[in-house]
């Protein structure tokens, strides 16, 4: 791998952003993680002149000599930096200095526009050679960075058919409507990870324990589909049909009585369970399943109440009620909590 470290003050960054050469959003790069907290303190080491960490590029030039600049490390940075510019954000009420305290970029005085723009970054370029890509470039600097979750170094590392598919669905009302996708999770792509379990289940045709390195397997597995769609084994076309019968199905449920929304919206293990049930047992009736489900999940619901009170409860009732809690991801719990309400719909 090649490298090329050398330093740009923030105006370098904005010209290119008008010339629309500037990449934030290559195909390995994470969903943004930054608060307004984070924001407002880099804007802080901005204007107190303190250094930050380099920002890495990936340079490209195209056949006609158009030169795009892909952002490899430093994209909340410069989000951060452009949103200011834009005047979208302002510096923390509290920075101390009443010329700046509470601005916004359109709203300070012309010196120090001019301390932002001349503030220096140091710009690591990056030239990808002897078999090393930029994917992994990005992998290897984000290892360590603050807090990054597992489903954001796949987001890094894979650029294929499933977490494209996954991450396109994740953004579909339907998660949304359900809780699965909320803008807490979105955030982290929490969402994304379980979903991507939801679809594990459908294509290894069973449930298996929480496991990341098991996420990354099936990623890796799944990340080009031609070779497996030739030898046949996989096909896109049963696999997005399976999963459209999953959903619909909830939402005939739901249409009933909606007792998934009431017992399962926002709750993964629930869901979970739910889902491979649906998956693995092929429920064609969803006024019978409905009514049964509700039943059951009310029984579960009042397990505690009834424990307080020394009243019986059932066997199945109870395994799911203490299968819930706990290590509720693990292979066992989950396998027990599949099999309590089989046994009941």
């Amino acid at each position: 791998m090649k490298r090329q470290p050398t330093t740009q003050q923030i105006t370098w960054f904005l010209d290119l952003y008008r010339n629309n050469q500037l990449d934030l959003t290559p195909p390995y790069q994470r969903k943004s993680v930054w608060s307004p907290k984070d924001k407002k303190f880099f804007l802080d080491t901005i204007f107190r002149n303190y250094p930050a960490p380099p920002i890495f590029i990936h340079r490209t030039v195209n056949d006609q000599g158009y030169t795009t600049y892909h952002i490899v490390d430093g994209k909340q940075r410069l989000e951060t930096i452009l949103s200011f510019f834009e005047s979208k954000i302002a510096i923390a009420q509290d920075f101390g200095d009443v010329n700046l305290n509470g601005k916004k970029f359109k709203d300070l005085l012309p010196e120090y526009k001019r301390k932002f723009w001349d503030y220096t970054l140091v710009v690591d370029f990056i030239d990808s050679i002897d078999g090393n890509n930029i994917e992994e470039v990005f992998d290897r600097v984000n290892r360590n960075a603050r807090n990054l979750q597992p489903q954001e170094l796949r987001h890094a590392r894979y650029n294929g058919w499933f977490i494209n598919f996954v991450e396109e669905e994740s953004d579909t009302d339907f998660w949304w409507d359900y809780k699965i996708s909320t803008r807490g999770r979105d955030k982290r792509m929490k969402n994304v990870q379980f979903i991507s379990e939801l679809m594990m289940i459908i294509l290894e045709n069973t449930i298996v324990g929480f496991d990341q390195d098991h996420i990354d397997t099936i990623y890796a597995q799944y990340d080009e589909i031609e070779e497996l769609q030739e030898s046949g084994d996989f096909s896109l076309e049963e696999f997005i049909n399976r999963l459209s019968y999953i959903k619909q199905f909830i939402l005939a449920v739901d249409n009933h009585n909606v007792a998934i929304k009431k017992f399962a919206s926002g709750s993964n293990n629930n869901y979970y369970t739910l889902w491979a049930y649906i998956h693995l047992n092929n429920p064609q009736d969803s006024v019978a399943f409905a009514d049964a489900y509700d039943v059951f999940m009310t029984k579960v619901s009042q397990v505690k109440e009834k424990q307080e009170a020394g009243e019986e409860i059932e066997e199945d009732v109870l395994k799911y009620y203490d299968n819930s809690k706990g290590a509720v991801t693990d292979l066992p719990q989950r396998r027990e909590r599949l099999l309590a309400l089989t046994n009941n719909l």
